[in-house]
């Protein structure tokens, strides 16, 4: 699989929408898409955070933090969200795992003042003990022209996987193994050894190399097999024109009608 990535965030740009209608915008809407294969991964709700630019969920080559340690582990990103306070808007998108070929929604209120201008993700992979997905560089989504109203509509790709490097790989206490009929697996929060490392890039096959195996068939959680990973896409979210305003224009022509033909 071709991995794109925009600044070493794992992601690329898709396409934008010229020609913004002239409507008012209440928000953004966030949508996530999970393209992996029937037996593919599944994700945990993404965590978004909308801020000026400033705000590093991670960055590769250095060690995770206990905040994406949580999310990358466990899928708790209650730590990230507080880290994240004050920097900006957050919250998530999908209330459950996202399963292969669906996709979730949210819609975000933001300020046009330039305070959440980017937009910063992050979610647990699963299964696994510390696979997430995430944008390492906080300027690669830059969301000011849906915000200056320049165009409607963007589109990231999701190409790589990162492993945060703060759990040891191995099924035995891994997240998520019940969907892919996996043995073992965790019962309760950081389970896993320690591995003390760094976050790196997540090979297609890793999971050939997770600790208790067991035989289980993990050719689907290769991903040098996926096409795309998954798509997160962001687009306005029009106001809708309160009912009684086009019956007040109706009337006010009216109006203009009457006093025509009056005169």
């Amino acid at each position: 699989m071709s991995r794109f990535t925009t600044a070493g965030a794992g992601v690329a740009l898709l396409a934008t929408l010229a020609g913004a209608p002239a409507v008012h915008a209440a928000g953004l809407t966030v949508t996530v898409t999970n393209h992996a294969p029937a037996d593919g991964v599944w994700f945990t709700p993404f965590w978004v955070g909308f801020h000026d630019g400033s705000f590093d969920v991670f960055d590769v080559g250095a060690s995770a933090g206990s905040a994406l340690e949580a999310l990358a582990e466990d899928g708790n990103a209650g730590p990230l969200a507080t880290a994240f306070s004050g920097a900006g808007l957050g919250g998530a998108v999908g209330a459950g795992p996202i399963a292969p070929g669906t996709s979730v929604s949210q819609v975000f209120d933001l300020a046009t003042d330039g305070s959440n201008d980017f937009l910063s993700f992050a979610a647990m992979v699963l299964p696994s003990s510390d696979f997430f997905v995430g944008n390492a560089s906080p300027q690669a989504l830059s969301l000011s022209g849906l915000l200056d109203g320049s165009f409607t509509h963007a589109a990231w790709t999701i190409g790589v996987v990162y492993d945060a490097g703060t759990e040891v790989n191995d099924f035995a206490t891994s997240a998520a193994n019940g969907l892919f009929g996996i043995a073992g697996g965790q019962s309760g929060p950081n389970e896993g050894a320690d591995q003390f490392g760094v976050v790196t890039p997540a090979a297609g096959s890793d999971y050939l190399a997770f600790l208790n195996l067991g035989g289980a068939d993990v050719s689907g959680l290769d991903f040098d097999n996926y096409q795309t990973l998954a798509t997160i896409e962001v687009a306005t979210t029009p106001v809708p024109l309160p009912a009684s305003l086009p019956l007040f224009g109706v009337a006010l022509g009216w109006l203009g009608l009457r006093r025509r033909q009056r005169g």
